[in-house]
């Protein structure tokens, strides 16, 4: 894809954010309803478009490349997972939870609300069906090891989460369906195709909102913040980037592994940390700067592979 096409791409999205910073800003959507979307999003639109993007003529080719996507996902996690407990140490980083958003940050990027709405706006239901192998692998990491970097442990609830995440089961229902060259019927189908089309646009409207919370006064001051968001926005997907390009990763197969690996750090962090009653201020300041900060850096990461490409 043409590198201007992929820019454009990326414009687009993030006028769609701000759109939903406006209509958030104006109190055209307050934050409870941008809670239901945030629901509606994740448990009916997203599991849509995973469901939808499986729905395309098998090819071995295509099979091998989606087992390749698992394998790169796995490798990215590890890699990211070691880098960041590395990097992100007790020595440098004396406060535990401080020093594990930073590790967090650093292994995970927000690949459902960014991820699926760039894989799908540059390499269409490809990119989708790529994506779902990225998600398949990235959902059992961050509901055991992610969840465990904020509650000390990894809990049966949390291994279970991670298996029965609606978007896993859809994405194995769906690789079920491919795999034996089952299609929906037409009333399921264009049900499906019609709520997975939602999913670009409701996912950046609903980031715009969360923006609205953001102190910019304060945002860009935090060393620690910084940190945290060069490592997730720039060091890793470049690391990944030129490793992938070495060992002879080409084409859509390369800019599917990249795009969710280059988003910024995903809103769990958030969610984590509430759920193990601690502050929530520190991930809130490094998740929103590393969006606001994707703004340049995803451009520019999405510009590199498509000069390598």
């Amino acid at each position: 894809m043409a590198i201007l096409t992929m820019i454009t791409q990326v414009f687009v999205l993030f006028l769609l954010m701000g759109l939903g910073f406006i209509l958030s800003k104006t109190g055209k959507i307050d934050q409870k309803t941008s809670y239901q979307m945030t629901s509606l999003l994740c448990y009916i639109i997203l599991p849509c478009a995973i469901l939808y993007s499986f729905q395309m003529k098998f090819t071995s080719s295509m099979m091998i490349n989606f087992i390749i996507m698992c394998a790169i996902t796995f490798g990215v996690h590890i890699f990211n997972i070691l880098v960041s407990t590395l990097v992100f140490n007790k020595k440098m980083f004396p406060d535990e939870h401080q020093r594990n958003v930073l590790r967090f940050s650093g292994t995970y990027s927000n690949t459902g609300f960014m991820g699926f709405p760039l894989l799908d706006a540059l390499a269409g239901t490809t990119g989708l069906f790529y994506g779902s192998a990225y998600n398949t692998v990235y959902g059992f990491f961050i509901w055991t090891h992610g969840a465990m970097l904020f509650s000390g442990k990894i809990s049966k609830r949390s291994i279970l989460k991670a298996f029965l995440n609606p978007n896993i089961i859809v994405s194995i229902v769906g690789l079920i369906l491919y795999c034996s060259s089952i299609t929906l019927p037409g009333p399921i189908y264009l049900f499906v195709k019609y709520l997975a089309q939602l999913n670009t646009a409701l996912s950046m409207i609903i980031i715009g909102t969360t923006m609205t919370q953001i102190s910019f006064n304060r945002l860009f001051t935090n060393v620690h913040s910084w940190l945290g968001v060069i490592m997730r926005n720039v060091i890793l997907p470049f690391a990944l980037l030129f490793f992938l390009y070495a060992i002879g990763i080409r084409g859509e197969l390369l800019l599917c592994s990249i795009i969710p690996a280059a988003c910024p750090i995903a809103g769990f962090s958030v969610l984590f940390s509430k759920m193990a009653h601690k502050d929530v201020g520190f991930p809130c300041e490094v998740m929103s700067l590393s969006t606001v900060s994707s703004l340049v850096t995803m451009p520019v990461i999405l510009s590199v592979v498509g000069m390598l490409s």
